[in-house]
């Protein structure tokens, strides 16, 4: 087992590996397999975040900050991603189980008490057949989405880019998030079509801030489906699947970090 909490540990680690210089701030990452990578951009700061990978083989990307509370937990062959630019609120968690994957985009809004996790941890078993029959699935959530305060997002679950999900709302498993859509609700149900927010704090608005907030005249944030842009999640899951953990790197780089076109995630 690897454990480290400053960066001064990690040239001293042997099993696994740490990519980037992230800045520790009482801050715990924890290895108890081999060949697993760790790869942060930019400097970012990990505050107050627990990272535990329970196997091998396995990749965690961080391009955003994290703080307050955040804790991410990886098991075997499994793939988690957080893009740039994201902004998460306390006590965000992230469970990525059974080789599967979980990927957050870039420009989205996590609030307290997020929830994200691609299995339900235990097995359920038809009494007749005894055939299994709860497989965990991969998570996958688009550019510029918001998911508000006490969010659970469940296994399989894919949400486009833009899209808006109310406080203290469950998205069920494999659910399918159109782009710019707003659900609520436990489980969530539609409540509108072609919507978009902006990451604009209005809490501390003045009187012309509000008058000025009523319309906002830019596209930037409404996304569609385009062809040759557009990924395939489907796609994406299985070449996943297929590739060794060093492959898995190079890909991700080519797919998520430098592909800037802005329907990749779209729905």
């Amino acid at each position: 087992m690897e454990h480290i909490e400053y960066a001064t540990q990690f040239e001293m680690m042997v099993d696994n590996k740490i990519i980037g210089m992230p800045k520790l701030i009482e801050s715990k990452i924890t290895f108890r397999g081999k060949n697993n990578f760790l790869i942060c951009n930019n400097n970012i700061k990990l505050e107050n975040v627990v990272l535990e990978f329970n196997g091998s083989n396995s990749i965690v990307y961080v391009g955003s900050d994290l703080i307050d509370g955040f804790r991410l937990m990886i098991y075997d062959n499994s793939t988690g991603f957080i893009g740039k630019d994201c902004k998460f609120g306390s006590s965000v968690k992230l469970h990525i189980f059974e080789n599967k994957n979980v990927i957050i985009g870039d420009d989205c809004v996590l609030n307290d008490n997020v929830f994200i996790s691609n299995s339900d941890g235990y097995s359920i078993y038809d009494s007749n057949s005894k055939g299994r029959i709860n497989f965990s699935n991969s998570v996958w959530i688009g550019d510029h989405v918001f998911l508000g305060n006490n969010v659970y997002v469940s296994k399989g679950v894919r949400i486009g880019s833009g899209s808006i999900i109310d406080n203290a709302s469950f998205i069920p498993f494999n659910a399918k998030v159109p782009s710019n859509v707003y659900l609520s609700g436990n489980p969530a149900k539609l409540i509108k079509k072609e919507v978009f927010f902006t990451k604009d704090f209005t809490g501390s608005y003045n009187v012309d801030e509000i008058a000025a907030s009523q319309d906002y005249k830019s596209n930037v944030f409404i996304y569609e489906v385009i062809n040759k842009e557009t990924l395939s999640f489907d796609n994406i899951e299985k070449i996943l699947s297929d590739l060794d953990v060093e492959s898995r790197m190079e890909f991700i780089h080519k797919l998520f970090i430098n592909n800037k076109r802005k329907n990749r995630f779209s729905m």
